[in-house]
């Protein structure tokens, strides 16, 4: 596995996780799960698509940090989704 997979499974990993946690503590579980999961494959799959087919001549890196800003950005608007319900729910 080379180190650009391996940031990358880190990367899904970590939204996996806050994925999770988020479906578990919303109230409509199948519709957070079916909306976050088609965000995710429309723009994994575009960015994976050009990472793995247009990505010659070093632009392959660009696509990578793409993908791993937009699985962030992805990952910072669920978070704050899941402190805002938790701090809904301790008032």
């Amino acid at each position: 596995m080379t180190e650009d997979n391996l940031y990358l499974l880190i990367c899904y990993l970590v939204y996996g996780l806050t994925l999770l946690i988020l479906t578990f503590k919303s109230k409509n579980r199948t519709k957070t799960l079916a909306i976050n999961l088609t965000i995710l494959l429309i723009y994994s799959g575009l960015l994976l698509y050009n990472l793995k087919y247009n990505s010659s001549g070093g632009s392959g890196l660009a696509w990578l940090v793409y993908l791993m800003i937009s699985i962030g950005l992805h990952w910072v608007a669920n978070l704050i989704n899941l402190i805002n319900k938790l701090v809904r729910k301790s008032v």
